[in-house]
This record gives structure tokens, C-alpha cells and sequence, in this order.
């Protein structure tokens, strides 16, 4: 039986409109009713995830939340970060001029806000992508990043999707080497530390709540969900994931403007628990 579904955002848990459906909503609360552990597993931070953790109802003890792609963990209802990997300074500058180079608009990850030199046109265009945004305009060169409260978690190149495929071609094999570096939606190329992957994170909750590997479930549509997939007992690829997620996956369910996480719930873990008349301890 799965005990852990750990769960991409963008393109899986909530629609192209950044919503929740309704049956996505009853079919996640019945789950963690029956103390299945629901994981948001994003690159994002986690004060933009907290509207969807409450909305679902899982400000709860021991339900956790992966963020920045696995660079932080955060328990939910007491807001304990469990886990924390930041970019260190020099790190952070390299990226920077890294973004300058290929001309490519710079959004750096703290943990409670993004900054940015200017607003990236892709991100300008579509308000959607401010909303809830806690948003500083910076002179990059005026942060002190080794200072914890400027600590960095992520840094992202933003621009049209077509800009992303032919500037990543350019990124030197040193820094390919250096960094993990995944795109989770086609605007975005988003950079962490090395070894920081929805993976490593989930392995991390499985040992501290004692869940096996073949217990945990993975649902995901993007590049950085990919190592997610692969470790995961069951991997699910959403049917408007890339082709390279749904090779690796084990069932791929509807797309994400079609319930699709709700169906995979419902088929792989409800309908058992509810023959059984069961739920998880």
C-alpha cells in the first residue's frame, strides 16, 4: 500500500489557471483522512505553496512540503524547516554572471521572496505569475549572500521557451557539472545545489516517518520530476507531461486540467482503502 504521494505542482497538481479543482480538493482530504502522507513536491517556495497546503487541508503534523526542488523540506503545521541546502555566495555570483553572459533575465530564490534586477518580460506579461509573489526589485551586487537571511535556494533564467532550448546549449560543462539544472515548466531554467533533487528529498521524509521505497508514489509532468518518477514504487507521468517523463513512468493518468492527480489517488490507493474500509497507520 502507498503511505507517501509525493506530488508536483505546475502542470500536475493544479491547472493551466493555477487552480485546484474541486474533486482534486475532496480526493486529497479523503486521502489524508486515512493518514496517507500528501506531499507538494515544488520548485517553489513554500510560502506559494501554503494557500494550496491549506486549501487541502494538510496544515497538519507530519504532512511535509518539498520546495526549491528539494533544497528545503518544511513540516506543515509548525512550519519547521527539516531540511535546508542553500546556494553558498560565490555560488550565487557565479549563476548571476552565468545569467548575464547568455543574456538571459535573473531571478534569485530567498526564502521568503524572489529577487530580481528587473521583472523578466515572460514573467511581466503573464500577472498571474505575480500573484502572491512577495517581489523585490535589487542591485544584485548590493546583496551580502552569506548572510542567512539572504540566502538563496534557487536561481532562475526566465524567457521564452524557444530562448531557454538554445541559451541552455551554451551553459559550459563545468557549470553543468557543478549544479543540477532542470526546467520545470519551458519558461524556466531553474539551478540548484548540487545533489538537491525531488529524489534525495523524498528519501530524506522516508527515513525520518519510516516509509519504504516501494510505499511512496510519485505524480509529476516536468524535467525536474524526472528522478521523482524514477525512484519512486510507482511512478505517475501526467498525459500532458513530457515524452522523456512519460518513457520513465509506470502509468501516466489525465492531464492536470483533468483531474489527473485525483484519478491516480483514486485508482492506486482509495478504491484499496476503501474495500478494506481502511486506513493507514
Amino acid at each position: 500500500m502507498y503511505k507517501l504521494v509525493a506530488i508536483d505542482l505546475d502542470g500536475t497538481l493544479v491547472t493551466d489557471d493555477k487552480e485546484l479543482t474541486p474533486r482534486t480538493i475532496k480526493v486529497i482530504k479523503e486521502a489524508s483522512r486515512k493518514n496517507v502522507k500528501i506531499m507538494i513536491s515544488s520548485g517553489r517556495s513554500f510560502y506559494r505553496l501554503e494557500k494550496f497546503i491549506d486549501k487541502l487541508d494538510l496544515r497538519k503534523e507530519n504532512q511535509c512540503t518539498i520546495c526549491f526542488n528539494g533544497g528545503m523540506i518544511v513540516e506543515n503545521a509548525s512550519k519547521e524547516i527539516l531540511y535546508s541546502k542553500n546556494l553558498e555566495a560565490n555560488e550565487v555570483k557565479e549563476l548571476i554572471q552565468l545569467g548575464k553572459i547568455l543574456e538571459l533575465p535573473i531571478m534569485i530564490y530567498e526564502k521568503d521572496a524572489h529577487c530580481v534586477e528587473k521583472i523578466p518580460d515572460v514573467v511581466q506579461r503573464n500577472m498571474k505569475n505575480l500573484k502572491g509573489m512577495n517581489l523585490k526589485i535589487v542591485d544584485f551586487n548590493e546583496i551580502n549572500f552569506s548572510e542567512k537571511q539572504n540566502y538563496i535556494y534557487k536561481v532562475c533564467f526566465i524567457d521564452k521557451p524557444e530562448k531557454i532550448i538554445e541559451k541552455r546549449k551554451e551553459i559550459p560543462k563545468e557549470i553543468l557539472e557543478k549544479y543540477e539544472i532542470t526546467s520545470s515548466v519551458p519558461e524556466y531554467l531553474e539551478i540548484v545545489k548540487k545533489g538537491i533533487k525531488k529524489s534525495e528529498a523524498i528519501k530524506f521524509v522516508m527515513q525520518k516517518y519510516h516509509i519504504k521505497q516501494e510505499e511512496v508514489m510519485a505524480i509529476g509532468d516536468g524535467e525536474n520530476d524526472v528522478e521523482m518518477l524514477k525512484f519512486a514504487g510507482l511512478g505517475i507521468a501526467m498525459e500532458n507531461a513530457k515524452d522523456e517523463v512519460k518513457k520513465i513512468a509506470n502509468d501516466i493518468t489525465t492531464s492536470n486540467n483533468n483531474d489527473g492527480v485525483s484519478n491516480a489517488i483514486e485508482k492506486y490507493i482509495l478504491k484499496v482503502l476503501r474495500k478494506n474500509n481502511i486506513g493507514i497507520s
